[in-house]
């Protein structure tokens, strides 16, 4: 709890410092931004070599699973065609496995859920509609670990449990993030966008002492509303 209020107090600095950036130069300008992400995720799975390394097996088998995150933040000027962003979402990841014969049934579907904070700088061009091509960072808080496991018996007997975990995976991860869309302004105020996503997670999820590395993959579409202050 306590790192992510030292996130949430670097967002409200950035915002201010922001601003302050917006009374010294007339031309520049900010923005909030409210926005859904969905994306297929999927991972790059190694074993860990070492004493606790064991052979992927099945997890070999698993495939890209798709989830919603959910984000606000701002953008301000750094020229009349590059600017920056910065906010705070709920952002999750995954996979699934699946494995299933005439009388049985054996399935998963993992998430893993983070609180991020995206850095970004974008070049905008266009008027009314305006193109976005976009890269950056995106530093996360690990909060948690959940698998919905599903099961059929040969003898017909149905049963599912839910699994969560903290316990086990690294607390901080850094992903890289691109982006390239289009922002549609309805009016002076207020603009749509639809933004397509690539993120690339640099480091691994699982701690030092997991069987594996993983490494999360994703492409999505960010849809939101752009406020100009």
């Amino acid at each position: 709890m306590q790192k992510i209020i030292v996130i949430i107090s670097l967002l409200f600095s950035y915002g201010a410092f922001a601003q302050d950036s917006t009374h010294v130069k007339s031309k520049t300008g900010t923005n909030v931004i409210v926005y859904a992400n969905w994306s297929s995720t999927y991972r790059s799975l190694k074993v860990n070599e070492g004493l606790f390394a064991q052979p992927i097996g099945v997890r070999a088998d698993e495939k890209s699973a798709s989830f919603w995150s959910y984000g606000i933040g701002f953008q301000s000027d750094i020229s009349k065609h590059f600017m920056w962003e910065g906010g705070i979402a709920l952002q999750r990841n995954g996979e699934k496995y699946s494995f299933e014969e005439s009388d049985t049934l054996y399935s998963y579907k993992t998430q893993y859920s983070f609180i991020s904070m995206p850095i970004k700088v974008y070049y905008k061009t266009g008027k009314a509609v305006k193109l976005i091509a976009g890269v950056g960072v995106v530093p996360q808080i690990f909060v948690g670990y959940k698998q919905d496991v599903n099961w059929k018996n040969s003898n017909g007997v149905e049963g599912s449990e839910s699994l969560t975990s903290k316990i086990g995976f690294n607390s901080f991860a850094l992903s890289s993030v691109f982006n390239l869309g289009v922002e549609f302004e309805m009016n002076k105020n207020w603009s749509v966008f639809i933004l397509p996503e690539y993120k690339l997670q640099l480091t691994n999820t699982y701690g030092q002492k997991a069987a594996y590395k993983h490494y999360a993959r994703s492409i999505g579409l960010n849809m939101g509303l752009l406020i100009t202050l």
